[in-house]
């Protein structure tokens, strides 16, 4: 029923879904994208998912959702066997750091000798005999007429060659391993075959030698003194390069870097002189792919204004533009902007949503998915309208614009011609430059904060950022609170909390653990390092256990040390969270970035003692004003782990941990977007 629910889906919206799909496959390496598309059966695959011709490229299809990787894509390849047999690959998967069993198969366990399915598992055994038959020596046509399985086999992984196989897989089924009949080594064969005598002799010999005279120089000679035997092949830099074959040569194994290039190189896709790509992409994976082109087609996509009509008559609406309307995000900064968006409702003004990344097909999925009814009604009564779906904008001269994300500055511009208000509201939660290295996006995000708009932000921190940067609203001195930019608090989750009392025998670490890409700002690496730190050096004992909040994936547990795990968690229930919230005793939640966060204030309201870091807009002063339970720390491994130990000798202090509780006040959000102050924001936008 899964799988035949994503096959609807992909019929629904194939751009959309191929789009995704191309984008995890570029996630891997150019080896790594080589060899998985060598060993998937498009046709296979098709068939199995009844894709028939219409779709160019399976892969893109297998890569779009998870669902799909349930489906055969080999036909000696169990997806659910392996993961079922080999639990780290499950673990993997399952944490998100590969993307299927499949993959996993493909690019290591394949080389690793792993059975790919329950038959060939059970056919081979725990301990091959011994073999001492070199590549050179092994007679590979001969093995694969033996045993035609071993011809199956690699015509369904083309990627491995016959004698890797025998090593892996061939000698654990109790095959033997032919030897070459006639007894010449194959180097001695192949070498007239490959050898250039006249490049040889004009490079090496004096003028007067001849040109047959090469190749007995270069066996007798000019081999073990590094010479190249063709210029197609350089012997120094084969050596140079790949340092296996280096250690070969000096152990007597392999006459030349040459020897090893004819009689195993070649087949193993090695290199026989410098390639600047090759040599980059393999010590460096990716580094070589043009991905900027990409960047180029999908930022020209990101700024362009959606199709819009304009209406003289039309009632006035304030309009939302919304990166991606999505319930598995309405956390953070979209809880905050679906709470304004509530409040301008509940003020008598009509809204209007518009999207600009996710072109999802309608609003089915967030309405199903969504736990907040007014929310809920608010949306499906709004006109919506993304690149994809949906009619024009229709604008009329009263209509005024909220943007959530300030790459779309660009994409209201053409709206704001046709408006008196020429000014657009941002909704301001973060300064977006941080996002992005130092490029065309980072670029065009801070040049984004020039056009004329009126910010609201979220929390005095990130006001304080802005107006220090001279940034927006602050480019010049006068800019007034109400007039040219407005500040709101964000209202922290409040839960049932309990009075912290009486003896404990466990203790609780929860660290706001985000090891998404696009959360590096939460700094997951320095605080999972601190932590493996301080488990390794004995810090923690046996009593404590360790919790990470936040993630995206499925549950699992990330390796500490010293005994310790950290167990990931997706999400709990509102109850089992409560409960758990009310035992942790040590918070960890870090930012990299202007806006503190939420996290570090309401895991400072269970009474726990909190780590976070300083950043330049929030000295440890102001942190440790907001509540004394806070131990601020610089964003630094030592600066963390420092931090961290001072947690844990406060932790046990649970009458001064309840005296410092951070006591949040009885607000409300329709408390912080009343009706005044809706009034207010909107005015200044004339």
């Amino acid at each position: 029923m899964a799988a035949a629910a994503n096959r609807d889906t992909l019929g629904r919206d194939v751009v959309e879904s191929l789009t995704r799909g191309r984008q995890r496959f570029m996630e891997h390496s150019a080896k790594a994208r080589s060899d998985i598309s060598a060993c998937f059966d498009k046709t296979w695959f098709s068939r199995r998912l009844d894709l028939r011709n219409r779709i160019d490229d399976p892969i893109l299809v297998y890569f779009s959702d998870q669902g799909f990787r349930a489906f055969s894509i080999n036909p000696l390849f169990d997806e659910a066997w392996y993961l079922d047999a080999y639990e780290d690959v499950a673990a993997s998967v399952s944490s998100g750091m590969i993307y299927s069993g499949f993959t996993h198969f493909v690019i290591d366990g394949l080389h690793e000798g792993r059975a790919p399915n329950a038959t060939m598992a059970l056919a081979m055994s725990d301990q091959p005999p011994a073999s001492d038959v070199r590549r050179e020596d092994f007679d590979g046509p001969r093995y694969l007429d033996a045993h035609p399985f071993a011809r199956k086999f690699l015509s369904h992984f083309p990627i491995l060659g016959v004698y890797e196989f025998y090593y892996a897989y061939g000698r654990y089924f109790g095959h033997r391993a032919p030897e070459r009949q006639n007894g010449q080594p194959v180097f001695d064969d192949l070498l007239p075959q490959h050898f250039d005598a006249n490049y040889y002799k004009a490079r090496y010999l004096p003028e007067e030698a001849n040109a047959q005279d090469a190749l007995p120089h270069y066996i007798a000679f000019g081999a073990a003194q590094g010479y190249s035997p063709s210029d197609a092949f350089d012997e120094t830099w084969y050596r140079l390069f790949y340092t296996d074959v280096a250690a070969a040569v000096q152990a007597g194994t392999m006459r030349s870097a040459f020897h090893h290039y004819v009689v195993a190189g070649r087949e193993e896709q090695r290199r026989p002189k410098h390639d600047m790509r090759y040599a980059l992409e393999a010590r460096m994976s990716g580094i070589s792919e043009p991905k900027l082109l990409q960047r180029a087609k999908d930022i020209e996509k990101r700024m362009q204004a959606l199709p819009h009509a304009i209406s003289a008559t039309a009632a006035p609406r304030v309009w939302f533009c919304l990166p991606n309307l999505n319930p598995d995000l309405s956390f953070g900064g979209y809880k905050a902007v679906f709470e304004f968006m509530k409040a301008v409702v509940r003020s008598g003004r009509q809204i209007g949503i518009f999207v600009t990344e996710d072109n999802s097909d309608g609003l089915d999925y967030f309405l199903y998915l969504e736990k907040d009814e007014a929310l809920k009604r608010v949306v499906a009564d709004a006109p919506y309208v993304n690149r994809s779906v949906g009619t024009k904008i229709e604008i009329g001269p009263n209509d005024i614009f909220v943007v959530y994300s300030v790459w779309d500055a660009y994409v209201v511009q053409p709206y704001l011609a046709h408006t008196r208000s020429k000014r657009f509201l941002l909704f301001a939660q973060e300064y977006e430059p941080i996002f992005y290295e130092c490029g065309s996006a980072r670029a065009l995000t801070e040049s984004a904060y020039d056009y004329a708009h009126v910010p609201l932000f979220n929390s005095r921190f990130l006001t304080n950022f802005f107006r220090g940067h001279g940034i927006g609203a602050f480019e010049t001195a006068e800019a007034a609170e109400g007039r040219d930019f407005h500040v709101f608090e964000h209202v922290p989750t409040r839960l049932k909390t309990q009075p912290l009392s009486g003896r404990k025998t466990s203790w609780t670490l929860a660290f706001y653990a985000r090891p998404e890409m696009h959360a590096a700002r939460n700094l997951f690496e320095l605080g999972y390092l601190a932590l493996r730190r301080l488990c390794a050096d004995g810090v923690f004992d046996a009593s404590w256990q360790f919790f990470g909040l936040g993630g995206l994936t499925e549950d699992h547990e990330l390796p500490l040390g010293g005994g310790h795990s950290l167990q990931m968690r997706q999400k709990m229930p509102l109850d089992m969270y409560e409960t758990f919230m009310n035992n942790i005793d040590i918070g960890l939640s870090l930012m990299f970035a202007p806006h503190p966060s939420v996290v570090p204030f309401e895991f400072a309201a269970t009474g726990a003692v909190v780590v976070t870091n300083v950043y330049e807009n929030r000295a440890a002063d102001d942190l440790e004003a907001i509540c004394s339970n806070i131990v601020p720390c610089q964003a630094t491994i030592d600066g963390v782990a420092a931090a961290l130990r001072e947690a844990v000798a406060r932790a046990g202090d649970l009458e001064r941990r309840e005296a410092n509780r951070l006591r949040l006040t009885d607000r409300r959000w329709d408390d912080v977007f009343d009706a005044k102050t809706l009034d207010t924001v909107f005015a200044s936008l004339n």
